[in-house]
């Protein structure tokens, strides 16, 4: 699952303890608690929230994820139940994916993606009577992350990316040359023979899209995974309501339209450094799917009221899930020194 959590993550980016995530069960927390989980109209689709949180006066955390087209909400209910101690945590289902609805008739965009995320902003804002939310956004949602809060900055209280998408062009350039260095001190011919039959240019990604992608990391991934980084569950599997859904075809479909964005030529953060709102940067250390280096160079561009960058040091491109106490703790770190009301 390691190899197809990283790539589809980025191609495209539990049950326990007090909370009770399995659809349609009753929340066990006091009456003023949050549990709920329905269909939002967003933007002329109808899109997929599930909220948990144990008071409806903490602060809304907005969770922006991959892909694009690939749903955190079964990673966000097996790793990420314990934030509805302290927030009201929003898992959301893009548009095309996931329990959200999907409309082929519109021409998707990263800007089309910022809006629907601005909605569903303006509706948690309303609904929980709060000035400002905060957002995280992970691999593909962290380019919509950082549009969002730079188009609206007077919404979020802080801008939390992980594995943050710097320049898809460059971060796979620099995965390939990493597996090469690898194998070529290995004396591993057979992948580097492989590798060589995988076109990639940085500027304009694999001629093949998703199918280049896909092999290069079935070729590379042994190098590109760490021992320090534990095995991750299939997501597919591991709740009812989300195995009967089909995950590949909104990949393959959306992947398809966005792939300009997705693998270089279009998208290049370092020359959107410039924020009205603090900025937080939870990199993984062994995070190949979007760069740790080009998110650290990242950070050191970015100009923001106030910055601070994160190491895990033994997380790669998931750290919300790899490692998910110590990003609960950052939260409350971040949470503390910028208060919502």
């Amino acid at each position: 699952m390691k190899r197809t959590a990283a790539l589809l993550l980025f191609c495209i980016a539990l049950l326990g303890g007090p909370y009770s995530w399995a659809q349609g069960a009753k929340s066990p927390l006091r009456q003023a608690a949050v549990d709920t989980a329905f269909l939002l109209p967003v933007n002329g689709v109808k899109q997929y929230l599930e909220i948990k949180g144990a008071s409806k006066t903490k602060p809304v955390l907005l969770f922006i994820h991959g892909g694009p087209s690939w749903p955190a909400t079964p990673m966000n209910r097996k790793y990420s139940q314990a934030l509805a101690n302290d927030f009201i945590f929003v898992s959301w289902d893009q548009r095309n994916c996931g329990k959200s609805q999907t409309d082929t008739t519109v021409a998707l965009t990263p800007g089309l993606y910022v809006e629907d995320a601005h909605v569903v902003t303006q509706f948690l804002k309303q609904q929980y009577h709060q000035r400002k939310i905060f957002v995280v956004g992970h691999s593909w949602g962290s380019l919509i992350g950082v549009n969002l809060v730079q188009k609206y900055p007077q919404d979020y209280a802080a801008y939390i990316g992980v594995g943050q998408l710097v320049n898809p062009g460059k971060s796979e350039m620099l995965a390939r040359n990493h597996v090469v260095q690898q194998a070529t001190l290995r004396k591993d011919t057979a992948t580097l023979a492989a590798l060589a039959k995988i076109p990639f240019s940085e500027a304009g990604g694999y001629p093949n899209g998703l199918a280049g992608l896909s092999r290069f990391r079935m070729v590379s991934d042994k190098y590109l995974a760490s021992s320090e980084v534990a095995e991750l569950p299939n997501p597919m599997t591991l709740y009812p309501d989300y195995q009967a859904l089909d995950w590949m075809t909104p990949v393959l479909r959306t992947y398809k339209l966005l792939s300009s964005y997705m693998d270089g030529g279009k998208t290049n953060l370092l020359k959107q450094n410039t924020f009205q709102l603090p900025v937080y940067l939870l990199v993984g250390k062994y995070d190949y799917t979007t760069s740790a280096a080009l998110a650290q160079q990242y950070f050191t561009a970015i100009k923001a009221p106030k910055k601070q960058l994160f190491l895990f040091e033994h997380s790669g491109h998931q750290p919300s899930w790899e490692e998910p106490a110590l990003f609960h703790a950052r939260l409350l770190q971040i949470a503390a020194a910028n208060k919502t009301n």
